[in-house]
């Protein structure tokens, strides 16, 4: 007899080693499956649009910086020197908003974009822009000088020594350097990564007047799409420019914003109700209702990092500096002669799919081996306890139900609810179970027993799996509950005399 009790220990130990590995192959099931939808959603972003990310507007004046020459020693000789002249370049000098309020109203929708059974979480707006301007028409050198030693710009050295180069076109232009600005081609530049998502051009309205958006013919900005606005005289008479823009905008999965100016807020509302907060900043303030969310951000470091971050940027000669955003759809810059590549803090919301079947699926499968060492242990306690007689094919087949049961919930929860298809694949595979255990038992009493335990194992697994922030913790009690219940229930036993 205990020989026989050693084997019969040994063929259940094997078999869960051997249903462990059948759940290992689920298992990669579910992450073939997993990835095949991220490939789709890639697909639909490559075909129709990508996530967004947007960049506060600003204004930028299109300058052209002739160095002084210097006279430089040739030779040893004091009196062999020559004129250095250095060849003008171009850059921009930007005029960021002393105020920006920024509103993005969002209405989230998993029906736009499909491929068969699988979606993109799309979203459909318009992003309204309130900004304040002081710009000047007259910009002397003295205020160029002082516009870029307010953004961090350290200023050019002057001196005549031949072993300093007496023009670093990265520092700022001396107050000798002859500068002239374009005023005829001053632009208000409104970044969005992927255009595709502008149905049409934002309506942009500066002091009341009216301003027509295009696209621009000739790119001044590498590594952002931008829609630009030419602003003609009579908007910079007075210095002060009250810029409002309304910007229809699609996109899928997220959606982020890089804060640019003196004072930046940024409301976000929507009508989704699981967000994930993402980038380089929380937001201060959340609210969430029956209809959605509502999240207020503002954060002054991170806007004055990335105002002197894209300042040094715009300051290189033009087609030198490469703006790196996460969402980048110019692919056909040429970007072999960059030699400065910036990346700008962001913040923004992922309307994450708060019932992701993938997610879900992979940890129900978590506590699918204690599900079969449940199951089996109960059928060995009647073994030992009633004396009944059950066969190592018998565990073969009632453990193989039980697989089925995650090979039914994936396909299942592809078509429908996540809970309903853990509805059917549980009672599908309970009543199977249940049915097969009055003929192993030999008892409708000890089957009814043995299927209210599996029942109740699928109902506490499912009430784990919807409370995602104690599911570790509730997984934890549980398995206390059950080895307390099996160590009382076997607290009597004398394996000596069983054996």
């Amino acid at each position: 007899m205990q020989k026989t009790l050693f084997i019969k220990l040994s063929i259940i130990i094997g078999l869960c080693i051997l249903f462990a590995v059948g759940l290992s192959m689920i298992q990669s099931l579910v992450y073939e499956r997993k990835n095949y939808a991220s490939s789709v959603i890639q697909e639909i972003s490559t075909q129709h649009v990508r996530p967004q990310e947007l960049m506060t507007p600003f204004i930028v004046i299109p300058t052209t910086v002739t160095p002084e020459c210097h006279e430089v020693q040739t030779s040893t000789q004091a009196n062999e020197q020559k004129k250095d002249c250095k060849e003008p370049y171009t850059h921009l000098i930007p005029v960021l908003p002393e105020q920006t309020q920024a509103k993005q109203n969002l209405n989230v929708s998993t029906d736009t974009y499909q491929r068969g059974i699988y979606h993109a979480t799309s979203y459909k707006g318009t992003l309204n822009f309130s900004q304040q301007y002081n710009i000047k028409a007259n910009l002397s050198p003295d205020d160029i000088h002082n516009l870029y030693l307010q953004t961090g710009i350290k200023p050019r050295q002057n001196t005549n020594s031949p072993t300093v180069d007496a023009v670093t076109t990265n520092d700022t232009p001396q107050q000798s350097d002859r500068i002239d600005k374009h005023f005829n081609d001053i632009q208000l530049i409104i970044p969005v990564s992927d255009l595709r998502g502008v149905s049409q051009l934002p309506t942009v309205t500066i002091n009341n007047q009216e301003i027509s958006a295009s696209y621009p013919t000739t790119p001044l900005l590498l590594g952002i799409n931008y829609v630009t606005v030419n602003l003609p005289a009579s908007v910079l008479q007075n210095g002060s420019l009250q810029v409002q823009i309304s910007l229809p905008l699609v996109g899928i999965s997220e959606i982020q914003t890089i804060p640019l100016g003196q004072h930046f807020d940024l409301n976000i509302n929507s009508n989704w109700h699981a967000p994930n907060f993402i980038g380089d900043a929380l937001p201060n303030e959340k609210n969430f209702t029956s209809q959605g969310f509502d999240a207020h951000w503002q954060n002054q470091y991170l806007t004055i990092n990335n105002n002197q971050t894209l300042t040094r940027c715009l300051h290189a000669p033009l087609q030198t500096c490469y703006i790196e955003a996460q969402y980048n759809t110019d692919n056909g810059s040429n970007t072999e002669e960059v030699n400065d590549f910036i990346h700008l803090n962001s913040f923004g919301v992922d309307f994450a799919e708060p019932n992701n079947i993938y997610l879900q699926t992979q940890r129900t499968m978590k506590y699918a081996l204690l599900l079969i060492l449940v199951s089996f242990g109960t059928f060995f306690l009647f073994e030992i306890i009633k004396s009944t007689r059950i066969h190592p094919i018998q565990y073969v087949l009632v453990g193989a139900a039980l697989l089925v049961f995650y090979v039914l919930l994936l396909p299942l929860a592809e078509q429908v609810k996540f809970w309903q298809a853990y509805a059917i694949a549980a009672g599908a595979c309970v009543s199977l179970i249940g049915w097969y255990a009055y003929y192993i038992l030999g008892s409708v009493k000890r089957a009814a027993i043995f299927t209210a335990l599996l029942s109740g194992l699928y109902g506490a697994f499912y009430g784990i799996l919807t409370t995602e922030e104690l599911n570790l913790l509730l997984g934890a009690v549980f398995c206390f509950i059950i080895l307390a219940a099996v160590m009382y229930m076997t607290r009597k036993i004398d394996w000596y005399e069983i054996a």
